[in-house]
């Protein structure tokens, strides 16, 4: 029954980032065509720029980490959810270190 339950909230999950990548993207074309019927001239390659410069490494990865904190917690004395906690951990703290090692060197 367990390997029932996960198997759900795994489809969910996968259905869930799924549908959030498409409306992301729908509404970012969208968005596009409105200004080029506006006349607004648009950077060549502006999904590098936006996906390089803009993604949200710090948030993302403080509420990675945190979930991680929570499940280490909220676990108790089970092994599998301690486990599972130390991999958010530790995959939150990727995130903010990526955030940081991402950004581009400023020269003066």
């Amino acid at each position: 029954m367990e390997t029932i339950t996960l198997s759900i909230v795994f489809i969910f999950f996968m259905a869930g980032v799924f549908l959030t990548w498409f409306f992301i993207h729908k509404a970012k074309t969208k968005e596009r065509l409105l200004l080029i019927v506006k006349g607004i001239n648009l950077p060549q390659s502006p999904r590098e720029k936006i996906f390089l410069n803009n993604f949200p490494w710090l948030k993302i990865g403080i509420v990675v980490a945190f979930m991680g904190i929570g499940i280490i917690f909220g676990a108790g004395n089970q092994e599998r959810g301690i486990a599972t906690g130390w991999v958010f951990l530790f995959g939150g703290i990727g995130m903010v270190i990526a955030n940081f090692l991402g950004k581009p060197k400023v020269q003066k």
